[in-house]
């Protein structure tokens, strides 16, 4: 049995390679902004691995626990995804879904989440373990490494939800 959620995403990447792909890519101001979301999405992941964030979420995985558990993929909204497939686009890959294990995220990879922009939720989420491994400084490291991403993600996805995705929220209800 499909997830949900796949058959929702699958609708997604139709309506970004059918209707929007082009148009996206001839929008400026979405051209002149991604790149700096790509730098601010390198500078967050840089300050995940500087702390050691990855390695202790990487090893606590290993020992079964998981935060990215089954249905966190809701989270993700439209407008998140479809930067996603823009940044997919523009690297020449496609989405890889997580289909083999089914109690957990959908976009939960073998090296954690295959999406190059995770939702905001995901971003700013610190487990009790992990905020103790990290201790105030680190912890303040990574929230201030991860702001221009926050900010860049915002203000594109309030562009695409305004530009080109207000018609969708009304169908899908």
């Amino acid at each position: 049995m499909e997830r949900k959620s796949l058959k929702r995403f699958k609708k997604l990447e139709e309506l970004f390679y059918n209707n929007l792909k082009e148009r996206l890519l001839k929008d400026n101001f979405l051209m002149a902004k991604l790149p700096e979301l790509e730098e601010a999405i390198q500078n967050t992941r840089k300050a995940y691995i500087e702390t050691g964030s990855f390695a202790f979420c990487a090893k606590c995985a290993k020992e079964g626990e998981k935060c990215c558990g089954l249905g966190i993929e809701w989270k993700v909204t439209p407008s998140e995804f479809i930067i996603n497939l823009l940044l997919y686009e523009k690297h020449n890959k496609t989405v890889a879904y997580n289909l083999e294990r089914k109690d957990e995220c959908l976009f939960l990879g073998e090296n954690g989440c295959t999406l190059f922009m995770p939702p905001i939720l995901c971003r700013n989420f610190f487990c009790e373990k992990l905020r103790e491994f990290l201790g105030e400084n680190k912890l303040k490291f990574i929230q201030n490494a991860m702001e221009k991403e926050a900010n860049l993600s915002f203000i594109l996805c309030d562009y695409l939800n305004k530009h080109y995705l207000q018609n969708l929220y009304k169908e899908e209800e």
